[in-house]
């Protein structure tokens, strides 16, 4: 019986983990999709391709801007 518990935990591990993989990858793929159609045509981003920009974006602490006080 436990034999059976751990093959059907396997089984969906693995299946999670390629649902995992296939989102990732279709996730690269149209990132550089977006990347190929603004180099190759020359034209503004898309909404869902600026968005993904923004969202995957990394910042170092070289990168932020520095703080201002508010002025009241």
């Amino acid at each position: 019986m436990s034999t059976m518990i751990l093959v059907l935990a396997s089984v969906i591990a693995v299946f999670l983990g390629g649902i995992v993989c296939g989102v990732f990858a279709m996730l690269v793929i149209g990132i550089h999709a977006e990347e190929r159609r603004i180099t190759n045509v020359d034209t503004s981003p898309t909404r869902v391709g600026a968005i993904s920009r923004r969202v995957l974006s990394t910042q170092t602490c070289d990168d932020k801007p520095e703080h201002m006080r508010a002025r009241r």
